[in-house]
């Protein structure tokens, strides 16, 4: 089968920041599982001449397009759009469609919507109607992208006036203000109907005063200090009892966003353990270093298996 890879323009901007140019990662290593696998591969980059790469897309014929657009022209909402388009032009596609896209790309309305399903998320509100706000610690990061864009340890505030100063220097709009949970953090990955094997971040030799989570610099900083203290680890070491309620929740998340193909949900405990869903993404990082294969390999699958999973998902 001819399989198209639609994927950001990164290489054609001199701009790209680390989150961005780390798509090629997965373009490089899903072209060669998909070549593996026997299938035809074409490239084709998102760029904002939308007429000129939707029309190179459909005049390739292809049986499958792997969507691993990100973004277009450095803008993250592109994701949503370049998928609408793919759907426009009605060609079957890898991952979650566009409204899937869309609406989980705005954390305030998926936190929403899984409180009013009965799903735990710990407590929140937007930036512009803070008054009141009395949790703390408070995290403070962009409702409308991913990747950690945006996080950083001064993202976490201990009060009401490191939290406004957080609000006020953030580049980004909307804001959501989320009570930082101090528990475990976990991730759940979903193929299909399979539930992968639960994963951790372990947060081990933290810089002095650091706070436990993934930041930009943790995730995309390779060597920095928050690097080398976010470890993964596949499996989680979890009783049994917390294993099944992580992969209850992230069943129960996955559905109410209707995810399709492929995801992953992200998890965190309160002090009591008690764990709350922190995000839902669709069409996470397939590169072979990251969440998603890690937990296909405790599966039991290799990289070129996991790619043929997301495939016959989307056949």
């Amino acid at each position: 089968m001819r399989v198209a890879i639609l994927h950001d323009d990164v290489l054609a901007r001199m701009e790209a920041s680390p989150d961005e140019l780390g798509v090629m990662e997965a373009v490089e290593a899903v072209a060669l599982a998909l070549a593996e696998l026997g299938h035809e591969v074409v490239r084709i980059a998102a760029t904002p001449r939308v007429e000129r790469w939707a029309a190179e897309l459909r005049d390739a014929g292809p049986g499958l397009v792997f969507n691993l657009c990100e973004g277009v022209a450095g803008a993250s909402a592109g994701e949503v759009h370049a998928a609408g388009v793919v759907q426009l032009l009605g060609l079957p596609m890898t991952g979650s469609p566009a409204d899937t896209l869309a609406l989980a790309r705005r954390k305030d309305r998926v936190n929403a919507l899984l409180a009013a399903a009965g799903v735990a998320v710990p407590s929140w509100t937007l930036a512009d109607r803070l008054n009141g706000w009395h949790r703390f610690p408070a995290i403070v990061k962009p409702a409308a992208e991913d990747a950690s864009v945006g996080i950083t340890q001064a993202s976490v505030t201990p009060d009401d006036a490191s939290l406004r100063r957080a609000v006020a220097e953030s580049l980004h709009r909307p804001l959501l203000v989320q009570e930082f949970l101090p528990g475990r953090e976990l991730n759940v990955g979903i193929v299909g109907p399979r539930v992968l094997p639960v994963a951790e971040i372990e947060f081990t030799a933290l810089p002095a005063g650091g706070w436990p989570l993934v930041s930009y610099r943790a995730k995309w900083e390779q060597g920095s200090d928050e690097d080398l203290a976010t470890t993964p680890r596949c499996p989680a070491r979890l009783d049994e009892a917390t294993a099944a309620e992580a992969r209850s929740l992230a069943r129960a998340a996955w559905s109410i966003v209707e995810g399709r193909g492929y995801g992953r949900v992200d998890l965190r405990a309160d002090a009591e353990g008690r764990l709350h869903v922190l995000e839902v993404n669709p069409n996470p990082d397939l590169a072979p270093s990251a969440g998603l294969a890690r937990m296909a390999a405790t599966e039991g699958w290799s990289y070129v298996e996991l790619i043929r999973h997301i495939v016959e998902e989307a056949a």
